[in-house]
Parts: structure tokens; sequence; C-alpha cells
């Protein structure tokens, strides 16, 4: 019963990001979004909850060394990266778009994979891939058939999917050098010694996170944020659809709305992941895996609703890289369980 709370929880949260994220990201800008503030205090949002979870005594406080604290920055940066490469390409196209893209991730955890471990995938897995890159293609550009067939961009947008895709590597690097932290049975009683359980290592990372992110947001929007006026026309142009937390219990002003737009959309986005953790810890690899590509269609489902409403062209990329991705995973699974045995 717990993992379908958290399961059901995981989902509902991320969508609830998705779309506040979105309308942040529309609302928080002047000749365009904001993206890297909206990425930055989505970040630092998450230490309303987890700073209180630990002083309270809810949650032990980690105990780490320098090499913890070395190994930890290493996946911040990452993270980083990740998030803000997801941000930014949702903020300049549809988020459907993001979520196609990024269904390519295990195209690049296969690879580094086998780049930074020396463990390559068999060419049964690595079939399996060519379904996920093709629907995401698909998904990317302009088919016609009138009046003969061709290919074009289209409406396709360079920057979104270039943020999706660098969120894709940052992401798929995290994931290897989280596994590094926790690989051997010495390392996992080390980091239950010290209070390093997956939630915990998620919130120190995330503040890690949130700590390199001032210094970039400074450099990257700094002089547009801080520019005379900008705050105040921001402020005063604001047509938030999501709705108001805070207004169905007070009134407030529009400068009130928009820190609250930026804490709920923080908050969702800590949240969400931290549920992800909980969802991980009570499943096996492949459960987790099917689990996040349901996610992703339950997502465009929502946001094609709320946001930018897929084509028949869209939706058919999008089922042939999600699928790709479910396939993925059970092939790769199969071939892991049948080495294991051959090795027994």
């Amino acid at each position: 019963m717990m993992t379908i709370l958290y399961i059901a929880l995981w989902y509902a949260l991320n969508i609830g990001y998705n779309i506040y994220n979105k309308d942040l990201c529309n609302n928080f800008g002047i000749d365009g979004p904001l993206a890297w503030t909206v990425g930055m205090t989505s970040l630092g949002a998450g230490m309303l909850y987890v700073i209180p979870v630990w002083y309270l005594g809810f949650r032990p406080i980690p105990k780490m060394d320098a090499e913890d604290v070395k190994n930890i920055l290493i996946i911040a940066a990452l993270h980083t990266a990740g998030h803000y490469g997801a941000v930014v390409s949702m903020s300049l196209g549809a988020v459907t778009f993001t979520h196609i893209v990024k269904a390519a991730e295990p195209v690049f955890s296969t690879i580094f994979t086998g780049l930074i471990l020396g463990k390559w995938a068999a060419w049964q897995v690595n079939l399996s891939l060519v379904p996920v890159i093709l629907g995401v293609v698909i998904a990317s550009v302009k088919i016609s058939f009138d009046p003969s067939f061709s290919v074009e961009l289209g409406e396709f947008n360079v920057q979104a999917f270039a943020g999706a895709m660098i969120s894709n590597i940052a992401f798929a690097l995290r994931s290897i050098y989280m596994k590094q932290m926790d690989n051997t049975p010495e390392k996992k009683a080390a980091c239950k010694a010290k209070n390093l359980t997956s939630a915990n290592i998620y919130a120190v990372y995330t503040l890690f996170a949130f700590m390199i992110s001032i210094p970039l947001t400074y450099v990257m929007e700094g002089s547009s944020l801080f520019a005379s006026g900008t705050i105040d026309t921001i402020v005063d142009n604001q047509t938030f659809n999501a709705p108001s937390m805070m207004s169905q219990f007070m009134s407030g002003s529009k400068t009130t709305l928009m820190i609250e737009m930026h804490i709920i959309t923080g908050l969702f986005f800590y949240l969400y992941n931290e549920a992800s953790s909980l969802a991980l810890g009570n499943l096996d690899g492949v459960a987790h895996a099917v689990c996040n590509t349901v996610k992703r269609v339950v997502i465009m489902v929502a946001m094609s609703l709320f946001d930018k409403p897929l084509t028949l062209q869209k939706w058919t990329g999008a089922g042939i890289a999600i699928g790709g991705t479910l396939v993925y995973t059970l092939v790769k699974s199969a071939v892991e369980k049948a080495a294991k045995a051959k090795k027994a």
C-alpha cells in the first residue's frame, strides 16, 4: 500500500511541478523567460522543507567526511546542469516536447556506462535503443506526404532540444556517479552509518546545487534581473493560470503571488524527486523504470491539456520513444539475468 502511495505522490507532484514551472516561466521574464532564476529558486525552495525536517529530528542529519563532500559535489554539479537544461527547455518550448526528448536518456546512460565504467551493453540492449531514437526524431521533425514525402524541421526549437539533451547527458552521468556511492556492501554500510540514505543524499546534493546555481544565475541573468524596473514590470504583467494556494485563504499583493509561485514550484520539484526516491526504495530497478515510463505518458497527457496539445505525429513519436524506453528496460533486465544465471 505504501508503494502505491509513493508512486501516486510521485506522479501527482511531478504533474504539479510541470504545470507550475511552465506557468512561472511564462510569467517571469520580460523579453523572454528568466529561466535561470526560476531554476535557482526551484532548487532553493526545497530547503524550506528539508532543513526543518532535519532540525526537528524527523530525519537524522547526514555526517559527511571530505570524500563524501567531494563525491556529492560532483553529483550536485551534474544535477544543476540537468535541472537547468530541463527548465530552459521547458521555458522555450512545449513541456511535452521536453519529455519526448528526455525519453532518450537511456541512450546516454548506455554510452557513458561503457565509457566510464567499461561495462558495455549487449547487442540486444543496444538494438532496443533504436525505437527510442526513432521516436524522438519522429516527434521532433515535420513529416509530410503532400505532394511527396518530405522531412522538415518545421517548428523544431533548437534551444529547447539542446536544453533537453543537456539534461539527458547530465542526468545519465549523475545516475552513474550516484550508483558509485553505495555499489559495494562496504560502501552501503558506511552510508548507513553516516545517515547517507537516498533521501539525505538527494537533500545534500540539492543544497549544493542551489549554492552552485546562485553565481551561475547572477552571471547569466543578473544584469537583466536587477535592471531598474525589471521586477516591477514582471510583477505588474503576471497572468498566472495555475491556482494560488494562498489566495484560497487570504488576499495578497501581486508580489506575494509571484513569491508564492516560486515557492510552490520549488516544493513540487523537491517533493516529487523525494517521492521518486521513496518509490525506488520499494521497487526493483525494472519496476521503477516501468513506473518512470508510465509517468512520462501521464505527464504528457496532463500537459497536452494544460500547455500545447500534441499533433498525431508527435503522439506517434512519443509513443514509439516511450515504448522503446520500456522495451530497453525489459531487454536490459533479461540480458543481465541471463548473464548472472550463466555465471552461476
